[in-house]
């Protein structure tokens, strides 16, 4: 074998659970147990055979998401899903040595794709109250510091950084980008689009894959300066969207009432689980985003063991610091939660 790149034989690829899903509830990845828009189904039975043939071309659907974003085109980017725009962006700032700064724990991904680019890592930990760590992000910063990744709201902590706060930290970094992944906002129901027009380091990240239940299709979208679009152009490929992801999202962006429908049932299970979940006798938090955390405790591991026995599969959260003992739970259908919560109560009981 011909020996990678140091960068790259010292990272642990993204862990992935193998095998089928036939028959499982999956409550550990944070995909829409609603599915997507039924008008994305019927955009892609009318799919003809050029469309399939030919590369896309992706003027209408840039202009559609300008329209709603209230942005000019040319401050937009379609990818191959979120994680590959993060994955564009580190290739497009990072030189080796330079300084990421990153909460811990947040999404794998972005430690991921710093470590490939040869950054250093400078993580900051949540705290146990899991407030968004702003003052450690400030103790940090440096003539060094290239990046910082900020997911709002967070996962798997569900911590979200204060409007007010991700201000002071644009300018108090003006020499590094700071790289807003809101791949849950709708949840939480609030962007930070409008600040790019005034805060040129400010690059925004968004995702088909949750609440436009799109996970399949692999589609996110990059908001920056005009001037550092032209610059991520050059690494991310002409067509790395493809036909089908396309004409999904268009379809679902164009059923907004749908979406609508889906954010209230989020809402309605995230509650229910959180108050079936504590009278079992189980402190919970329930996030800005899609998903509950429940506190098992010193017996986490032993649960999530007997879940995946019953292919009920929840995130343990017991390897990463502070939230030893406890499982980020997305909310699922009503049938799915009662499956689980059955499944809890015989477990713990």
């Amino acid at each position: 074998m011909i020996p990678p790149r140091k960068s790259v034989g010292e990272v642990t690829p993204y862990p992935l659970n193998p095998g089928t899903r036939r028959d499982k509830i999956r409550l550990d990845l944070n995909e829409s147990a609603w599915g997507c828009s039924p008008k994305v189904l019927e955009a892609l039975r009318r799919i003809e055979r050029m469309d399939v043939s030919t590369y896309p071309v992706y003027h209408d659907f840039l202009s559609q998401i300008a329209a709603q974003k209230n942005l000019p085109p040319e401050n937009i980017m379609i990818t191959n899903g979120a994680d590959d725009a993060i994955r564009i962006l580190m290739q497009t700032y990072i030189e080796p040595g330079d300084e990421v700064v990153v909460a811990e724990p947040s999404f794998g991904m972005i430690t991921l794709q710093a470590r490939i680019a040869g950054a250093t890592l400078r993580p900051v930990r949540y705290g146990s109250d899991l407030a968004f760590p702003v003052e450690g992000f400030r103790a940090v910063l440096n003539s060094k510091t290239r990046l910082l990744a900020i997911v709002r709201p967070d996962s798997p902590t569900g911590g979200r950084i204060r409007r007010a706060d991700l201000i002071d930290l644009l300018r108090e970094a003006p020499q590094a980008v700071v790289m807003l992944d809101e791949t849950y906002w709708h949840f939480c129901g609030e962007s930070c689009v409008d600040l790019l027009a005034e805060y040129p380091n400010l690059v925004i990240l968004q995702s088909f894959s949750k609440a436009y239940g799109l996970a399949g299709m692999r589609l996110g979208m990059v908001f920056a300066a005009a001037e550092s679009i032209a610059e991520y152009r050059k690494v991310n490929p002409p067509f790395s969207v493809n036909a089908l992801a396309m004409q999904a999202g268009m379809a679902a962006l164009a059923d907004q009432a749908y979406l609508e429908e889906v954010l209230q049932a989020v809402e309605t299970e995230k509650a229910y689980l959180a108050e079936r979940m504590n009278s079992l006798g189980l402190e919970t938090r329930t996030s800005p985003a899609n998903f509950v955390l429940a506190h098992i405790g010193a017996e986490a591991d032993r649960v999530h063991t007997a879940l995946m026995a019953q292919n009920i599969f929840v995130k343990n959260l017991s390897s990463q610091p502070p939230l030893e003992g406890w499982f980020r739970i997305t909310a699922g259908t009503r049938r799915e939660n009662d499956i689980l919560l059955n499944a809890l109560k015989e477990i713990l009981s």
